[in-house]
């Protein structure tokens, strides 16, 4: 027995940096065996047990030292650039799209697989938000100077950002506590198997039932999961020692253990065949993450013959070195690619940065086709792969800073365009109005003017937008149409009415020509304003005929005037009174207003020229008589027209009272 303990120890000192510690629990065990074997009464022990037991142990040493060294390369495969696989870019997205992956994400999908995408996102969502608020500064600091204080407006998505992250939280927090929970649960399992193990090495079943209860145990232990790591090194040494206390104690015999061996080696081989089938794969990433489950699973199968040993090792190794070679050449291609990317993607912002910058088109056929060139390099950054990671934000930016220049410049250009446009929309609008006041008038000389000048300005104003421009011009030709339509027909039937009143006037100056005063100079001026409102009523002539009519018309009044003996002052009220006659039985309110705002201005004028000549008199001396009288002159002119004009102006407040009474008493008619 001592000697089977020397061997044992001898054989666990290969094993590694562990190997004192792991001597005395062999030690120890073994020494607990030896007493539960005398306990057991078992009086003999064949000496050729013992030389397989001592056969047996070593080469469970010997494959435990394999065990170690597979894990030591195994190590090396997966702690190298491990976490170097391609993520999803969303450097793109703005923060609504970047809110609705982060909540497809944590509501949706199994947060430890997704934990890494949901941190990126609230990230680059962070860095938006701070790209927003420095360009405020900016706008701010540019309006206001640097030294103006302001209060940051708050974030109204944020909010929609912090509800999915508290589920976030909630459920990483609940995902780790399940995770301890299961794995505590693991634990404990394979405590309860390691126990197991210990009683079949005591148990006096058939060696059949004994191995293949056995077996199961060990199947049970490869489908629990992961333990605590503060436990997983402890455990799994004392797993391998109650291992190898099984075989050492219940004496398997050396075919059982030959064939244990041996479907050990058809499942390393089948391991073997996985990993050269991987190294036909075009997805190196895809390689290697299998090829870290093969060693997973290699680790876990017991030993296999000792002639097949190294053999079987060189041959897995040597699949996994040529995985993990391709493995690191793609990444290194990928760098390469990411910096050609790069490259690219450079070239793209400088024509961005070239159209942004440019002069502004002048027209909307040559912002199209400015636009039209941006959209193009925007369709080919999004065909240019990732860049570094270091340089993805700048050269993304920079991007679109030059992106967003050129489309703000674009929407100012437009939004000033629709503006001018929409304001020339209004513009005819408001003449189109104008025309349908007048579209029914039958004054035809003032409406016809009022026409011209319409049209005019119609002229003037520039497009209107495109969706009411033809509406608009329709109803503005129809009012057009409908007056001078109206005009037409109206002038179509006037040559009769104008050879009528022809005749009246020349009747009625004939009439003028004949008359004879009387000696009553009252009735001879109501004889005269009699002539005058006659005259008034009668309508249009033929314009070849007007002027002559009307010199002859004056003339008679005229002759009549002087044969009466009248001043020209008296005369001018006497003709002005005519006027404000007519303007008072037309019923001509506004006519009436503007002859008396014409004659306060014009008395305003002539106090203004008075005040002035008695100004300049005082600059000259006695000696200039004849400029003085001149002087004194004209202030007298002016005093007389300003008596005159005020003459006029109490007409004018008569025949205001009299058309102000008459409105009222037809209201109380009405």
């Amino acid at each position: 027995m001592s000697s089977e303990l020397e061997n044992k120890q001898e054989g666990l000192a290969k094993e590694g940096n562990n190997s004192d510690v792991e001597a005395k629990i062999v030690e120890n065990e073994v020494q607990n065996k030896e007493t539960d074997v005398l306990d057991s009464n078992e009086k003999e022990v064949k000496e050729s047990d013992i030389n397989s037991a001592e056969v047996e142990k070593s080469e469970i040493a010997n494959s435990d030292t394999e065990k170690e060294n597979e894990e030591d390369i195994f190590t090396d495969i997966t702690d190298e650039d491990s976490n170097e696989d391609e993520e999803e870019d969303f450097s793109e997205l703005s923060k609504e799209e970047i809110l609705e992956k982060l909540r497809l994400l944590i509501h949706e999908s199994e947060i430890d697989k997704s934990r890494k995408s949901i941190e990126t996102l609230k990230s680059q969502y962070y860095k938006l938000q701070k790209s927003e608020y420095d360009k405020i500064k900016k706008d701010l600091k540019e309006k206001a100077g640097d030294d103006v204080e302001f209060k940051m407006p708050k974030d109204p998505t944020e909010d929609y950002l912090k509800e999915p992250m508290v589920d976030y939280k909630k459920k990483k927090a609940e995902f780790a506590t399940s995770q301890d929970k299961k794995k505590e649960d693991n634990l404990q399992k394979k405590l309860d198997i390691i126990e197991k193990i210990k009683g079949l090495a005591n148990s006096e079943e058939s060696l059949n039932k004994t191995f293949n209860e056995f077996k199961d145990l060990q199947q049970e232990w490869l489908e629990i999961g992961n333990v605590p790591a503060s436990e997983a090194t402890n455990l799994w040494k004392n797993y391998q020692l109650q291992i190898e206390r099984f075989y050492y104690l219940v004496r398997i015999n050396k075919e059982l253990r030959d064939l244990d061996f041996k479907k050990n080696l058809e499942q390393k081989l089948e391991l073997c065949e996985k990993a050269e089938e991987l190294l036909l794969e075009t997805d190196a990433v895809a390689s290697y993450k299998n090829l870290q489950e093969l060693h997973n699973l290699w680790k876990e199968l017991g030993p296999v013959p000792a002639d097949k040993r190294e053999e079987i090792w060189d041959r897995f190794s040597l699949a996994s070195k040529k995985i993990r070679q391709a493995y690191q050449e793609h990444f290194e291609k990928l760098k390469d690619e990411r910096k050609a990317n790069y490259e690219q993607k450079l070239v793209l912002c400088e024509k961005a940065e070239a159209i942004a910058n440019a002069e502004s088109p002048n027209n909307g056929k040559e912002w199209g086709e400015q636009t039209e060139k941006v959209l193009e390099l925007q369709k080919i950054w999004k065909t240019i792969g990732m860049v570094p990671k270091e340089v993805n934000t700048e050269v993304y930016e920079r991007f679109r800073a030059a992106c967003n220049r050129f489309f703000n410049a674009k929407k100012e250009f437009f939004e000033t365009i629709n503006e001018e446009l929409n304001g020339n929309y209004q513009r005819k609008l408001e003449l189109c109005v104008s025309a349908e006041s007048l579209q029914d008038s039958t004054d035809w000389k003032k409406s016809t003017e009022a026409f011209f000048d319409l049209q005019k300005r119609w002229k003037e104003i520039g497009p209107a937008p495109k969706k009411h421009s033809d509406q608009v011009w329709k109803r503005f030709r129809a009012a057009c149409d409908k007056f001078f339509n109206a005009k037409s027909d109206f002038y179509s039937n006037i040559d009769k009415e104008h050879k009528e009143n022809l005749i009246k006037k020349e009747t009625l100056i004939k009439e003028i020509q004949e008359f004879k005063p009387g000696k009553e100079q009252a009735e001879n001026i109501n004889s005269i304003k009699e002539f005058q409102k006659r005259w008034t009523e009668i309508g249009y002539v033929a314009n070849k005929h007007k002027d002559r009519l009307y010199t002859e018309y004056r003339s008679a009044v005229n002759y009549i005037y002087e044969k009466l003996n009248l001043n020209k002052n008296a005369l001018d009220i006497s003709n002005f009174n005519s006027k404000i006659e007519v303007l008072k039985e037309t019923g001509e309110a506004n006519g009436l207003k503007k002859e008396r705002s014409r004659i306060l201005k014009r008395i305003q004028d002539l106090n203004l020229e008075i005040n002035q000549y008695e100004n300049n008199m005082g600059f000259f001396s006695s000696g200039s008589d004849s400029i003085l009288k001149d002087f004194e002159k004209k202030i007298n002119k002016a005093k007389t027209e300003i008596k005159t004009l005020k003459e006029k102006k109490k007409s004018i407040d008569l025949a205001e009272r009299e058309l102000k009474k008459k409105d009222s008493n037809d209201e109380q008619n009405d």
